[in-house]
């Protein structure tokens, strides 16, 4: 684990707003405007604060295809859950449920749209 993204972590979760951002794709990935709203947060500081933990490797940016076919950029936890532990030579943090294996919605949304479908 890099030690800037411990720190910046740290930070993240020190910042209110940056906290709100992380516990609101808890649970599902979410556009800007959509953390803008369920966060409370101008839109201004959604997308400041968004690309503060996408640059922290917290959230990550992912392409979701709605109904109506319009592409639109969510973001998503780039974990399950964080211990943080205090020693001799200060704060570490451990990062749980991270994966480099793709899923299968990151296969696909990843392939040409007209590979989509041609298995």
């Amino acid at each position: 684990m890099s030690e800037g993204r411990e720190r910046a972590f740290l930070d993240a979760v020190g910042d209110e707003d940056c906290k709100t951002i992380l516990d609101a794709v808890r649970a599902e990935a979410k556009t800007i405007p959509e953390l803008s709203e369920e966060c409370n947060i101008p839109l201004s500081t959604a997308y400041r604060k968004v690309n503060r933990l996408q640059e922290a490797d917290l959230v990550a940016e992912k392409n979701r295809l709605p109904e109506d076919c319009r592409p639109k950029n969510v973001y998503e936890l780039c974990f399950d859950g964080a211990v943080v532990t205090m020693g001799e030579e200060g704060f570490a943090v451990e990062f749980a449920g991270e994966s480099s294996e793709p899923t299968a919605y990151d296969r696909i949304a990843d392939r040409p749209r007209s590979a989509v479908g041609s298995d």
